[in-house]
């Protein structure tokens, strides 16, 4: 588990919604309006709060909010000083510029939700990087028994 980065679940989860629902026909992008598929709005949970304001809970911010906590995970996760990390952050990398070349190439990744999955993507391997190279200098004794 140590080299499996927490980033590619939201990958895949979103590929695999993508793939299966993705219909290019269904929506027209029209000039100064977000770029979203329909399905990434679409509710998963509405409601109405006590101010008396509807909340709802879509699809792609359901998304995100996982890509966050999986990313809490992986940053805590990384406080180790073994070389698994180093491997694990190398793969994290690799998710990364997956991450960015999908985004750039591929149509059903060119919207808002995965631009937003892709800087998580970012902030966590930049972050796990940093935390385990404190953790590695932490750990090295200025002086040696």
């Amino acid at each position: 588990m140590g080299l499996f980065p927490f980033t590619f679940i939201p990958l895949v989860l979103y590929c695999i919604a993508s793939i299966f629902l993705y219909d290019p026909s269904n929506y027209v992008v029209t000039p100064g309006e977000p770029y979203v598929h329909p399905f990434w709005s679409d509710a998963v949970l509405g409601m109405t709060l006590v101010s008396g304001q509807n909340w709802a809970l879509s699809y792609g911010d359901l998304i995100i909010t996982v890509a966050i906590v999986l990313m809490l995970f992986s940053i805590l996760r990384t406080a180790s000083t073994s070389r698994m990390t180093v491997l694990g952050n190398m793969v994290m990398v690799l998710v990364l510029c997956v991450y960015i070349v999908l985004f750039l190439t591929v149509d059903f990744a060119g919207t808002s939700t995965f631009f937003i999955l892709t800087m998580i993507a970012l902030i966590d391997t930049l972050a796990t990087v940093s935390v385990s190279l404190v953790a590695s200098h932490s750990s090295v004794d200025a002086v040696p028994d």
